[in-house]
C-alpha cells in the first residue's frame, strides 16, 4: 500500500517553466564549482601535508559555517529577496576564489589559506543552499514539485559529481591553478543566469502577502523564531536530530576519503575525481526512478530505506578489498542519499509556513550540519589508527540513527503527502 496520494501524480507531458530552467542552469554552474572545489582543495591540501588530522580539518572547516551562521542566514533569507541573496552570495564566492588563485600564483599558499577560503565559500553556501531550495516552490506548482526537486537534484549530481569532481582531478594534474580558475568562472556564470530570471528584479512577496523587506522584527528576534519553531515542533526537532546523526556518520569517512582512496585503494591523484563520481552515478539513477519509487513504495519507505541503505553501503566501503568494489558501493551511497533527500524535501517546502522556511532551515542545519566538524575530526582521529575505520563506525552510526528516527520519518512522510494533496485539490475541476 502506498502513502503517496493519487492526486499528486501528474501527466509526463506537463512542463516546468522557462524561469525554472534558467534557475536550474544557474544551480548547475554553482554545483559544478562546488564539485571542483571538493576535489581540488583536498588534493592541494594533500600536497601541503600528509597528516590525516590536518586534511580532515578541511572537512571540519567546510561545515563550521553551518554551525556558526546558519540561523542568521536563515533569518536573512526570510527578510530579503531570496534570489537576489543568491546573486550576492555567488558573487562573493567568485571573488573569494580569485583571491585564493592569487595566493597560489604568488607562492603564498598554505593549509591555513585553504581553510580560510573553504570557510568563506561555505558561508556563502549557507545563504545559497536554503534560498535555492525554497525558491523551487516559487518556480514550480505543487503538482510538479517532486519532479522539480528531482530535476534540481539530478542537475546537482551531474554537475557536481559527474563533471565537477573528475574535471577537477584532471585539471589538477596540469596544475593546481587550473581547477581554481574553473571554480571562479562557474560561480560567475551562475550569477549571470540568475540575473536573467525576471523574478530576480521583482518584489518578493511570501504566502502571507507581506513584502519580505518590510517586516519590522529585528534580526536577532527573527533568528530566535526559527529556533522556537524547530525545538517546539516534535517532527521538526526529530528531523533535525536525524539529519545530525546521518551527517555525523557520513562525514567521518568523507573526511579521510582522499587518503583512503589514494593509499589503501590505490587511486591516483588524476583519477581521484573520477573515483568520487561513483556516488553521482547512483544519484543520477535515483533521480530517474524516484517519482515512480515514491508512488510504488510510499514516501515513508523510500526515506527510511534510503537512510538504512546509506549506512549499510558505508560499512561495505570499510570492508572493500579494492577500488572497484568501493566504487560500486559508493554508487549505492549516492542512490540512497538522493532518493531519501528528494522524498523528504516536500515536508519543508509545503508543511512549514513560507514566511519562516528560511529560519527553520537555518536553525535545523545549525545542528544537523553543525555536528559535521565533530564527525570529520572523529574520522581524522580514527584514520590515524586505520583509514577504513571511519567508514565502518560512521556507517553503524547512520544505521542506528535511521532505526531511532523511524516514527518521525513516518509522520513526516504522512504530512508531506497530505500537504501536496491539499495544494493540488483546488486546481481540480469541481463537478
Amino acid at each position: 500500500m502506498t502513502t503517496t496520494p493519487p492526486t499528486t501524480r501528474t501527466p509526463r507531458s506537463e512542463r516546468l517553466s522557462g524561469d525554472f530552467h534558467r534557475f536550474w542552469g544557474a544551480g548547475v554552474f554553482t554545483n559544478l564549482a562546488d564539485g571542483m572545489l571538493l576535489v581540488a582543495l583536498p588534493l592541494i591540501a594533500a600536497t601541503l601535508t600528509q597528516d590525516p588530522m590536518l586534511v580532515a580539518g578541511l572537512t571540519a572547516v567546510r561545515f563550521l559555517p553551518w554551525l556558526l551562521l546558519a540561523p542568521l542566514s536563515g533569518a536573512l533569507i526570510d527578510r530579503v529577496h531570496r534570489m537576489r541573496a543568491m546573486v550576492v552570495s555567488n558573487t562573493v564566492a567568485t571573488l573569494t576564489m580569485v583571491g585564493l588563485l592569487l595566493t597560489l600564483v604568488t607562492g603564498n599558499l598554505s593549509i591555513w589559506a585553504l581553510y580560510a577560503a573553504m570557510f568563506a565559500l561555505i558561508c556563502c553556501e549557507t545563504v545559497t543552499d536554503p534560498a535555492g531550495r525554497i525558491a523551487v516552490v516559487q518556480l514550480a506548482p505543487a503538482r510538479l514539485l517532486d519532479r522539480a526537486n528531482g530535476r534540481v537534484e539530478g542537475g546537482r549530481l551531474v554537475a557536481q559529481d559527474c563533471l565537477g569532481r573528475p574535471v577537477a582531478g584532471f585539471l589538477f594534474a596540469a596544475g593546481a591553478a587550473a581547477p581554481l580558475l574553473g571554480i571562479a568562472g562557474s560561480y560567475a556564470l551562475c550569477v549571470v543566469l540568475l540575473c536573467a530570471i525576471p523574478m530576480v528584479w521583482r518584489r518578493s512577496v511570501p504566502e502571507g502577502g507581506q513584502d519580505v523587506a518590510s517586516r519590522p522584527e529585528g534580526l536577532w528576534r527573527s533568528t530566535g523564531e526559527g529556533f522556537r519553531q524547530v525545538f517546539g515542533d516534535r517532527i521538526l526537532r526529530g528531523n533535525m536530530l536525524c539529519n545530525a546523526g546521518m551527517m555525523l556518520g557520513m562525514n567521518m569517512g568523507v573526511a579521510v576519503l582522499v587518503l583512503y582512496a589514494r593509499h589503501d585503494l590505490g587511486v591516483s591523484a588524476a583519477y581521484f575525481g573520477a573515483f568520487t563520481m561513483s556516488s553521482a552515478i547512483g544519484g543520477v539513477l535515483a533521480t530517474l526512478v524516484v517519482g515512480r519509487t515514491i508512488a510504488h513504495f510510499g514516501r515513508r519507505v523510500v526515506v527510511f530505506g534510503g537512510y538504512l541503505g546509506v549506512g549499510a553501503c558505508s560499512v561495505g566501503v570499510s570492508l572493500a578489498v579494492d577500488a572497484y568494489t568501493a566504487f560500486v558501493l559508493f554508487i549505492g551511497v549516492g542512490f540512497f542519499v538522493v532518493v531519501s533527500n528528494i522524498a523528504a524535501s516536500p515536508y519543508h517546502q509545503t508543511v512549514v509556513p513560507d514566511h519562516v522556511r528560511g529560519r527553520v532551515a537555518g536553525a535545523s542545519k545549525m545542528i544537523g550540519w553543525g555536528v559535521t566538524p565533530i564527525g570529520a575530526l572523529l574520522g581524522g582521529t580514527l584514520g590515524r589508527v586505520d583509514l577504513a575505520l571511519p567508514f565502518l563506525v560512521g556507517g553503524l552510526i547512520m544505521v542506528v540513527t535511521a532505526l531511532s528516527a523511524r516514527r518521525v520519518i513516518a509522520d513526516t512522510a504522512r504530512l508531506a503527502d497530505q500537504a501536496l494533496a491539499e495544494a493540488v485539490e483546488p486546481a481540480k475541476p469541481r463537478g
